[in-house]
């Protein structure tokens, strides 16, 4: 027996029909609101993630290996840097974190500071007058906090560490003066080192 090419189409379309699935129609109109809100929100499932995990205003660093409060609205997102800026205030907030080479983990503390001290003037703009200088420790790891006066009148408060061969710099900037709110930025910083994983 020869089968008729022409059926071919309407066989597969009624073993298709007949594998479907029939449902209760009072759980079909339970499914029906849920994808009409699928439907709806399908817009925000498009978007590129950003690449810091955020919840209201708290980030999580990509490995969730840092938790930070930033204020206001974020200005730029990228894989090593988060900055927002609060408008009210006049006040820029930034946090940077990368890897190091292996060598990190001969310095000293001293050492460390001076790196870090490098790393604030090339990566956050530090010029100015330092006005205070403090050796800082988070989770056991040397760091350093800078007051500046910038030379174009506005003042920044800075932090920088170095933990497992990664270094973060935090930063608030601002042409009036820090507030509580840029006290608050600095005391949220938490670190995780269990979790840092150092790409190179």
């Amino acid at each position: 027996m020869k089968f008729n090419t022409s059926l071919k189409p309407i066989v597969i379309s009624l073993f298709t029909l007949a594998s479907l699935p029939t449902q209760n129609p009072a759980v079909a109109l339970v499914t029906q609101e849920i994808s009409q809100n699928y439907q709806t929100n399908s817009a925000f499932l498009s978007i590129k993630q950003p690449i810091q995990i955020a919840k209201n205003d708290e980030y999580w660093g990509p490995q969730r290996d840092f938790q930070i409060w930033m204020p206001g609205e974020v200005i730029e997102n990228n894989k090593n840097q988060l900055m927002t800026t609060n408008t009210t205030n006049q006040t820029v907030y930034i946090i940077i974190h990368q890897d190091l080479p292996w060598d990190t983990y001969d310095f000293n503390s001293q050492q460390i500071r001076q790196i870090l001290q490098t790393a604030m003037r090339e990566n956050l703009d530090t010029k100015g007058k330092v006005v205070k200088s403090t050796n800082m420790v988070i989770e056991g790891y040397p760091g350093i906090e800078l007051l500046i006066q910038h030379s174009d009148g506005t003042q920044g408060q800075y932090q920088g560490y170095i933990v497992r061969r990664r270094l973060y710099l935090l930063g608030a900037r601002t042409s009036d003066e820090l507030t509580t709110e840029a006290a608050n930025f600095f005391d949220s910083f938490r670190v995780y080192p269990s979790r840092i994983v150092n790409s190179n």
